[in-house]
């Protein structure tokens, strides 16, 4: 684990993930108040609480499949994982797991300040 928080290409990619996961929503939402459009605003923030769940599960799920696959390629099943295979499983986990984090900061961000303000921070209210 402590080689993947060492990893800077990690991080980037993690941060890439994080900015699509919330720049996604916000350019739906930027489509639908075109006024030409006639659409209603898109509820952009219960897509970023959609994609962090989505990043939570991928995170888990590629590196468990990871993981099964090597205990099944050398019939070790009830034995612990040796460190390599730890390390390469959170290298796989540590992206999608940052981006969640971004992407539910941003969104907790937005939903706090509807509590206080009664509308999200973007000119047109949902």
């Amino acid at each position: 684990m402590k080689k993947a928080f060492r990893n800077i290409k990690l991080y980037i990619l993690g941060l890439v993930l994080g900015a699509l996961g919330v720049g996604i929503p916000l350019g739906i939402y930027g489509i639908t108040v075109i006024p030409a459009l006639n659409a209603n605003p898109f509820p952009y923030p219960f897509l970023m609480a959609a994609i962090a769940f989505l990043y939570l599960l991928l995170g888990f799920t590629i590196s468990d499949i990871q993981i099964a696959r090597w205990r099944h390629k050398t019939s070790e099943y009830d034995t612990k994982l040796p460190q390599e295979m730890k390390d390469k499983a959170w290298s796989i986990r540590f992206p999608f797991y940052l981006a969640a984090a971004v992407v539910l900061s941003v969104f907790l961000f937005f939903e706090i300040w509807y509590w206080f303000s009664g509308g999200y921070p973007l000119p047109v209210e949902i």
